[in-house]
Protein backbone atom coordinates (compact mmCIF):
# COMPACT_ATOMS: atom_id res chain seq x y z
CA UNK A 1 0.00 0.00 0.00
CA UNK A 2 1.36 3.41 -0.99
CA UNK A 3 1.92 6.13 1.59
CA UNK A 4 -0.80 8.82 1.62
CA UNK A 5 0.07 11.76 -0.59
CA UNK A 6 0.20 15.25 0.93
CA UNK A 7 -2.46 17.65 -0.26
CA UNK A 8 -1.41 19.61 -3.32
CA UNK A 9 -1.11 22.93 -1.45
CA UNK A 10 1.02 21.66 1.43
CA UNK A 11 4.41 23.33 1.67
CA UNK A 12 6.04 20.60 3.75
CA UNK A 13 7.99 17.70 2.29
CA UNK A 14 6.06 14.44 2.09
CA UNK A 15 7.97 12.95 5.04
CA UNK A 16 6.93 15.86 7.29
CA UNK A 17 3.31 16.08 6.13
CA UNK A 18 0.67 16.02 8.85
CA UNK A 19 -2.93 15.79 7.57
CA UNK A 20 -4.31 16.88 10.95
CA UNK A 21 -2.35 20.14 10.81
CA UNK A 22 -3.20 20.71 7.17
CA UNK A 23 -6.87 21.70 7.61
CA UNK A 24 -6.85 24.46 4.97
CA UNK A 25 -4.58 22.49 2.69
CA UNK A 26 -1.35 24.25 3.65
CA UNK A 27 1.16 23.74 6.43
CA UNK A 28 3.26 26.84 7.03
CA UNK A 29 7.02 27.03 7.11
CA UNK A 30 8.55 27.84 10.48
CA UNK A 31 8.35 30.27 12.18
CA UNK A 32 4.58 30.62 12.01
CA UNK A 33 2.70 33.88 11.59
CA UNK A 34 1.90 35.54 14.90
CA UNK A 35 -1.48 37.22 14.48
CA UNK A 36 -3.11 39.83 16.71
CA UNK A 37 -6.39 41.68 16.29
CA UNK A 38 -7.23 45.30 17.15
CA UNK A 39 -9.53 48.22 16.46
CA UNK A 40 -8.80 50.15 13.28
CA UNK A 41 -7.26 52.99 15.29
CA UNK A 42 -4.25 50.76 16.16
CA UNK A 43 -1.31 52.05 14.10
CA UNK A 44 1.62 49.75 14.90
CA UNK A 45 3.93 47.84 12.59
CA UNK A 46 2.37 44.90 10.74
CA UNK A 47 -1.11 46.49 10.68
CA UNK A 48 -3.49 44.97 8.11
CA UNK A 49 -6.84 46.70 7.59
CA UNK A 50 -9.39 44.00 6.67
CA UNK A 51 -12.46 46.22 6.47
CA UNK A 52 -14.65 46.55 3.40
CA UNK A 53 -14.66 50.33 3.86
CA UNK A 54 -10.96 51.16 4.03
CA UNK A 55 -8.81 48.09 3.34
CA UNK A 56 -6.17 48.41 0.69
CA UNK A 57 -5.38 45.71 -1.87
CA UNK A 58 -3.60 43.54 0.72
CA UNK A 59 -6.60 43.50 3.08
CA UNK A 60 -9.57 43.28 0.70
CA UNK A 61 -9.33 39.49 0.19
CA UNK A 62 -10.10 39.17 3.92
CA UNK A 63 -12.87 41.77 4.13
CA UNK A 64 -16.52 40.70 4.33
CA UNK A 65 -18.67 41.51 1.31
CA UNK A 66 -21.35 44.18 1.53
CA UNK A 67 -23.89 41.39 0.98
CA UNK A 68 -23.20 39.95 4.43
CA UNK A 69 -21.96 43.14 6.09
CA UNK A 70 -25.03 45.34 5.49
CA UNK A 71 -27.54 43.01 7.20
CA UNK A 72 -25.18 42.61 10.17
CA UNK A 73 -24.72 46.38 10.51
CA UNK A 74 -28.47 46.95 10.14
CA UNK A 75 -29.16 44.43 12.93
CA UNK A 76 -26.55 46.09 15.16
CA UNK A 77 -28.16 49.48 14.50
CA UNK A 78 -31.67 48.15 15.31
CA UNK A 79 -30.39 46.59 18.53
CA UNK A 80 -28.65 49.84 19.50
CA UNK A 81 -31.84 51.83 18.91
CA UNK A 82 -33.88 49.38 20.98
CA UNK A 83 -31.35 49.42 23.84
CA UNK A 84 -31.29 53.21 23.95
CA UNK A 85 -35.01 53.86 23.67
CA UNK A 86 -36.92 54.66 26.83
CA UNK A 87 -37.77 51.35 28.48
CA UNK A 88 -35.51 49.56 25.97
CA UNK A 89 -36.28 45.89 25.42
CA UNK A 90 -32.84 44.41 26.18
CA UNK A 91 -33.80 40.77 25.52
CA UNK A 92 -35.12 41.74 22.08
CA UNK A 93 -31.95 43.73 21.28
CA UNK A 94 -29.78 40.80 22.42
CA UNK A 95 -31.81 38.37 20.30
CA UNK A 96 -31.52 40.57 17.19
CA UNK A 97 -27.73 40.70 17.55
CA UNK A 98 -27.41 36.98 18.34
CA UNK A 99 -29.47 35.99 15.31
CA UNK A 100 -27.49 38.32 13.04
CA UNK A 101 -24.19 36.88 14.34
CA UNK A 102 -25.48 33.33 13.85
CA UNK A 103 -26.08 34.15 10.16
CA UNK A 104 -22.87 36.15 9.75
CA UNK A 105 -20.36 33.53 10.96
CA UNK A 106 -21.13 30.83 8.36
CA UNK A 107 -21.52 33.43 5.60
CA UNK A 108 -18.11 34.99 6.38
CA UNK A 109 -16.52 31.55 6.68
CA UNK A 110 -17.88 30.61 3.24
CA UNK A 111 -16.56 33.87 1.80
CA UNK A 112 -13.11 33.19 3.23
CA UNK A 113 -13.06 29.69 1.77
CA UNK A 114 -13.85 31.22 -1.62
CA UNK A 115 -11.25 33.94 -1.01
CA UNK A 116 -8.63 31.30 -0.23
CA UNK A 117 -9.21 29.79 -3.66
CA UNK A 118 -9.54 33.09 -5.55
CA UNK A 119 -6.77 35.01 -3.72
CA UNK A 120 -4.37 32.22 -2.86
CA UNK A 121 -1.32 34.49 -3.25
CA UNK A 122 -2.72 36.99 -0.72
CA UNK A 123 -3.30 34.18 1.79
CA UNK A 124 0.21 32.82 1.27
CA UNK A 125 1.71 36.30 1.66
CA UNK A 126 -0.18 36.82 4.92
CA UNK A 127 0.75 33.37 6.27
CA UNK A 128 4.41 33.88 5.32
CA UNK A 129 4.63 37.09 7.37
CA UNK A 130 6.29 37.03 10.77
CA UNK A 131 3.65 39.18 12.54
CA UNK A 132 0.39 40.90 11.55
CA UNK A 133 -2.37 42.73 13.38
CA UNK A 134 -5.79 42.43 11.74
CA UNK A 135 -7.76 45.65 12.27
CA UNK A 136 -11.45 46.49 11.93
CA UNK A 137 -13.93 49.15 13.09
CA UNK A 138 -15.94 46.84 15.39
CA UNK A 139 -15.89 47.68 19.09
CA UNK A 140 -16.78 44.11 20.18
CA UNK A 141 -13.91 41.85 19.11
CA UNK A 142 -15.86 38.76 20.16
CA UNK A 143 -18.41 39.53 17.42
CA UNK A 144 -16.08 40.70 14.67
CA UNK A 145 -14.66 39.13 11.55
CA UNK A 146 -11.11 40.01 12.64
CA UNK A 147 -11.35 37.37 15.37
CA UNK A 148 -12.98 34.88 12.98
CA UNK A 149 -10.15 35.39 10.49
CA UNK A 150 -7.51 35.05 13.21
CA UNK A 151 -8.98 31.67 14.15
CA UNK A 152 -9.02 30.60 10.50
CA UNK A 153 -5.36 31.54 10.23
CA UNK A 154 -4.65 29.39 13.27
CA UNK A 155 -6.02 26.45 11.28
CA UNK A 156 -3.38 27.31 8.69
CA UNK A 157 -0.63 27.20 11.30
CA UNK A 158 -0.59 30.77 12.65
CA UNK A 159 -0.37 31.54 16.36
CA UNK A 160 -3.25 33.62 17.78
CA UNK A 161 -1.81 36.32 20.02
CA UNK A 162 -5.23 37.76 20.96
CA UNK A 163 -6.62 41.28 20.91
CA UNK A 164 -4.28 44.28 21.32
Amino acid sequence: MADPQPCSLCARPEADHDDAACSFGWTPALPPLRVWTARVSWRGEGRLDITRKSAGPAGLPFAPSWAILRPALDARSRAFTIRNSSGGNLPLADRIEAEAWARYVPAYTAEMRASYRAHYEAWMELLAARERTLVCYCTDAAHCHRRLLALMLVKCGAVDMGER
